[in-house]
């Protein structure tokens, strides 16, 4: 399906170009030369481990350092960690260079399933009043390392086999898996077929097994195809059946609301091991347009492997 759709007519995109240092910190200039910023919005770290997060000075040779202060807050966070008892920092003042300073996070461990627990922090000021960049917080979150299903939270690279066309149509997708509120067996996973939207999957550690309700729609897919939801796009997941997989590949036309419903209500079912390693098999990504028009992208064999 991939390069079939590559051929289909996608209504342009308007792109926002966004000067930076360098192209991994996307720090957003306003009119100076010179800024300061967080590196990333969100940071996690297991509750049995460390983390750190980076402060960025961007400027031009001969850029003075600063002292950058930090404050750590929990206002309008549902689920608070409260510093000294969840966490603390290395420091709350650090001296930036040109380039990065890093802030360590130091999780306080505990022998109590609490669930996740989030914390922002904030820079406040420098000493050099540099301009702020529009990216000045960072969430960082706590993951609780008494939860169940602890072998199988983290972040996957999951190679994902194609039926359509081995090998040629392959694809690796990363996908976060997190916890969800209030249910131990359950877990967000982010990113299948490069997903905006968790699929929400239960896990039987009894049985060893893995379960995903289907159709289940999980946000636009495949932004870097040129879709967009500002265009209509959005994505579900189905157990790829043997009518869905007949029609990978025929375009947008023979797909139908009535097919869809036919082949919906079945659940993905995988494997899950103790290493963390995930199997799921028969993964039929369906992109979708404006509600109208539906196209059956591939189907998968997918192997989820922990990093």
């Amino acid at each position: 399906m991939k390069k079939i759709i590559n051929n289909l007519l996608i209504p342009a995109v308007a792109l926002l170009l966004v000067t930076s240092c360098d192209d991994n910190y996307p720090l957003i200039y306003d009119d100076s030369n010179i800024i300061v910023g967080m590196s990333n919005a969100t940071l996690s770290v297991k509750e049995d481990a460390t983390g750190s997060f980076t402060v960025y000075l961007g400027g031009v040779t001969g850029t003075e350092a600063t002292d950058v202060s930090l404050q750590a807050s929990v206002d309008g966070i549902a689920a608070p960690a409260i510093e000294g008892t969840d966490y603390n920092l290395s420091s709350k003042s650090v001296n930036v260079p040109l380039g990065l300073a890093s802030i360590t996070v130091n999780p306080i461990d505990n022998d109590v399933f609490t669930g996740n627990k989030q914390f922002r922090v904030s820079i406040v000021s420098n000493s050099k009043n540099y301009p702020m960049a529009v990216q000045q917080s960072i969430l960082v979150t706590i993951v609780d390392d008494e939860h169940p299903l602890k072998n199988w939270i983290g972040t996957y690279t999951v190679a994902a086999a194609s039926y359509a066309t081995p090998g040629a149509w392959d694809e690796e997708w990363t996908v976060i898996s997190s916890p969800v509120a209030g249910d131990p067996t359950k877990l967000e996973l982010l990113g299948i077929s490069e997903a905006t939207e968790p699929a929400i999957a239960t896990f039987d550690t009894e049985a060893m097994t893995i379960e995903i309700e289907t159709p289940y729609n999980i946000g636009l897919i495949y932004a870097s195809y040129g879709y967009t939801t500002e265009a209509g796009y959005y994505g579900e997941i189905y157990y790829g059946t043997d009518v869905l997989f007949g029609l990978v590949g025929s375009g947008w036309a023979l797909v139908s609301d009535g097919i869809l419903a036919a082949n919906s209500g079945n659940k993905l079912t995988g494997t899950i091991a103790e290493d963390g390693t995930i199997k799921i098999d028969r993964i039929a990504p369906v992109l979708r347009y404006q509600t109208t028009q539906y196209s059956v992208w591939d189907m998968f064999n997918t192997t989820w492997t922990l990093q």
